[in-house]
């Protein structure tokens, strides 16, 4: 898709054209960053299919909000925390992030605000159990293949 605008509505309607040229596929998941506008144009154009994001590019965005070489001990531990699909495991680590004197603030916050309330798209504790044709954490294996 080429378009000069990445607006809800231009991406729902390529995306319509995508279902309508292949109405036999019907993805049960889709990959995707976090921007919202293909997220909402997901929704409406297949709406049955669980919306899952890409882990790649949420630690990416993570890692703007801090410098990771100043707090090396909290990268790994939100790297294993993203990943890890034992709820239990994942909730010890976020009481180690969320209670470390030593993390910044702001990350904290930021993680708080950003990302635990759609832990159910990125958290490995919503990818378990997936069939071989579901796993996967990142959309940058259809994009290597586009270039």
């Amino acid at each position: 898709m080429l378009a000069s605008s990445g607006t809800t509505d231009i991406i729902t309607f390529f995306v319509r054209w995508v279902r309508d040229a292949s109405p036999s596929v019907r993805p049960s998941i889709i990959m995707t960053d976090r921007n919202q506008a293909q997220i909402a144009a997901l929704k409406v154009v297949y709406p049955q299919s669980q919306i899952l994001l890409c882990t790649w590019h949420m630690l990416h965005a993570i890692r703007t909000h801090f410098v990771t070489g100043q707090f090396q001990a909290l990268w790994e531990k939100i790297k294993r925390w993203v990943i890890t699909e034992d709820p239990a495991v994942f909730l010890n680590i976020w009481d180690e992030i969320s209670n470390d004197p030593s993390a910044p603030q702001s990350v904290v916050n930021y993680l708080q605000t950003e990302w635990l309330p759609v832990l159910h798209m990125w958290s490995g504790t919503a990818r378990r159990e997936q069939s071989i044709f579901e796993e996967g954490n990142t959309n940058m294996l259809v994009e290597a293949y586009v270039v």
